[in-house]
This record gives C-alpha cells, structure tokens and sequence, in this order.
C-alpha cells in the first residue's frame, strides 16, 4: 500500500471494489448484507421447496418477509455507497442528507421483517394447535406482535426533529435509546412468548419426552436471536455518543443484518421434515400394518394431503346424510385426513373375512336401527 492509503496494483489487477481500513468500514457491511441475504434467500427456497409452494399463511409470511428484507438490505447498499461506514470527515457534505435517509429507511424496515418472521411462527402454531385453547394463544400472540410492531415503527420513525427524523449526524435526540431499548424489549418478550407456546402446544401430546425436546428444539432455535438484538442495542448507545455516528455506527448495521438472516432461516427450522415427523402422532396408530405371513389382511394407514375446512365440512354432511354409514372421514386434530382399507387375500382367509363382513353389517345394521328409532323418536 501506498504512503497515500492507496493500493498498488501489479499489471494485469483490477482495483477491489472496496477497502476496508481503520476509517472506512462500508467494506464489512456489504459483506455481511450480502451473505445474510444469501443464507435467508436459500432457506426461504429450501422452505417453498418443501412445502410444494406457497400453501399456508406461514409460508406467504416468510416470503413477505424476505421481500422486506431484501428492501433493508437494499437501503443498507445505498446507504453504504453514500458513505456510510466511513468516518464522517471523508463523506461529501451533499452524501450525507441521502446517507442518513437510507439508513432511516432500512431501520424501519428492520423492525417490519423481524415481525413478519414472528407471524410467520405463530400461524405455524395456529395450523398445528389440536384445540381452542392453543389456538387462542397463538392468535393472543399474534396480535401482541402485531401491536408492538406498530408502537416500535412509530416511536423509531417520529423521532427528534419531526420534520427531518431521518437526522442522526450532530442530532440532539436525548431519548432515542430508550426507544430502541422499548424496541428490543417488546422483541424479546415475544420472542420468549413464541417459545412459550410451543412447549404449551407438545406438553399435552402423546408423544415420548425426545419427540417433544425435538419439537420445542425447533421452535426454540429462534432464542439465538436475542443476542445480536442485545448487542445491536449496545451498538446503538455507542453510537448515539459517538462524534462519528456514520463510522461507529458499522456495528449497529452488522448485527442487524445477523438478526435479519438468523430470523428467516429459524422461521424455516420448524418445517424441515424431522420436526414435522416428532409431532405426528397417528392418533397412536402405525402408519401400515401387514399381518400374516401370506399377506392375508392389509390394514393401511396413509396421510393424505391437508383438506381446507370447507372440505372438511362437506364432508361431514355428507356422512350425516348417509347416517354415519359411509364417508365418515377420520379428522385428525392437525385436520389430516386418514384412510383406512381391508384387502382380502388368498383362499385360506376367504372364511375369516366372509365372518368379518358379517359381523361388520350386523354392527351397521344394529346402529342404523338405533338411529332410526331416534330419529322417530
């Protein structure tokens, strides 16, 4: 390197396409922006790809919240090219105003993706919830979040001088950092709640203790992300008494792209197949039996894909219609539909299965004739 601060290059190299010194750290932002932005774009896909699309409301809240993270990320990118992260004493006077309206930009951002990623969660808890009661929860969380979301854009956008909010460089803002810290509070207090909830949604279940650590395991992966909130927050409070916000404030921007990446990849964890796997329980049954040597009886358990609960309804009426007797579907509680079939076999079991079907009509005959006479009744 040069006495200058210029780079040498030898023939034949291009110049990098930024430097990364002890006064201008834009270098490591842009980095760290664009591999969060890498790692939470491939999870996404590894979601939609497993879920065969966009079937639920968690998985549009997951891409929604990756479309808003791509629009933070791109504020960061402009912010960065005006000068953020270099100290302010070589950032042109006419970069700063854009710089610090990129910055504002991406901040609000910030607090709209971190949301939709804790939407994403709780409508997962509402598809899997097996009653009212955990539903409940689900929908009391949602709306917490939902209300802090609105209180923490509006106390981080309405700031200082109203007229410009976007101000940080030489701003006399004396509450700013209590209202980051109200900020990250409200984070952590959902955050916490949503693991609440899914130790509340398996405590009850039939499952064995190692199902239940794995599903609360993959809810409780989003815990991590209180610590880059903690010390964004940290980050924050030194650049608020910083003589050079634009060059402190590098950590801030670090941290916020750490928490941005991990939230979208934890809100995909609880997807993947050996989570979803521990938290079926079949109603107890296995899901295929096959009895006697010769293939005798086949007894099938399979899960077919989610019906809407419109399909559920019809459903239902029509089995009314028929009295109980056929089309009954079997619900589970995650509103999977099951199906149960009987398959003869060879001539050997021909008189076992001639006694079951006897005894399976007498049972149907039995009960028709008792929902008759109530229904005379």
């Amino acid at each position: 390197m040069a006495s200058n601060g210029t780079i040498e290059l030898l023939p034949g190299q291009s110049a990098p396409l930024t430097t990364i010194t002890s006064t201008d750290q834009s270098g490591v932002v842009l980095i760290v922006t664009a591999i969060g932005l890498a790692f939470a774009f491939v999870s996404m896909l590894i979601r939609v790809y497993i879920q065969l699309g966009l079937r639920t409301t968690a998985d549009i809240a997951v891409v929604l919240s990756m479309v808003f993270y791509i629009f933070q990320a791109t504020a960061t990118f402009i912010g960065t090219s005006k000068g953020f992260g270099k100290t302010i004493d070589d950032i042109p006077e006419n970069q700063l105003m854009p710089l610090q309206k990129a910055i504002y930009a991406s901040e609000i951002l910030y607090i709209i993706t971190i949301w939709l990623t804790k939407c994403s969660v709780a409508f997962l808890f509402i598809r899997l919830s097996p009653d009212r009661r955990h539903t409940l929860a689900s929908y009391t969380i949602l709306g917490a979040s939902t209300i802090f979301m609105f209180i923490s854009v509006l106390i981080v956008s309405l700031r200082c001088e109203l007229s410009q909010p976007w101000i940080f460089v030489e701003a006399k803002c004396p509450h700013l950092f209590a209202r980051w810290q109200t900020v990250a509070g409200m984070d952590i207090a959902t955050e916490l709640a949503l693991f609440s909830t899914s130790i509340y949604l398996v405590k009850n279940l039939q499952l064995s203790l190692q199902k239940k650590c794995l599903v609360v395991l993959a809810f409780g992966l989003r815990l991590p992300m209180i610590a880059p909130t903690i010390l964004r927050l940290d980050s924050i409070l030194s650049t608020l008494h910083s003589t050079d916000p634009t060059l402190k404030g590098t950590m801030s921007q670090i941290y916020t792209q750490i928490e941005l990446s991990y939230a979208i990849i934890a809100a995909t964890t609880p997807c993947l197949r050996p989570f979803m796997k521990a938290l079926s329980t079949h109603y107890g049954a296995p899901a295929s039996i096959t009895s006697t040597p010769n293939n005798t009886h086949i007894y099938s358990l399979n899960s077919v894909s989610k019906r809407s609960k419109t399909a559920a309804t019809q459903l239902s009426n029509h089995s009314r219609m028929n009295n109980g007797l056929d089309g009954m579907p079997v619900l589970r509680w995650d509103k999977s539909a099951h199906h149960a079939s009987v398959m003869s076999g060879d001539q050997q079991s021909i008189q076992s299965h001639d006694r079951y079907t006897c005894t399976l009509d007498w049972n149907l005959e039995d009960l028709a004739g008792t929902v008759g006479k109530g229904k005379d009744a």
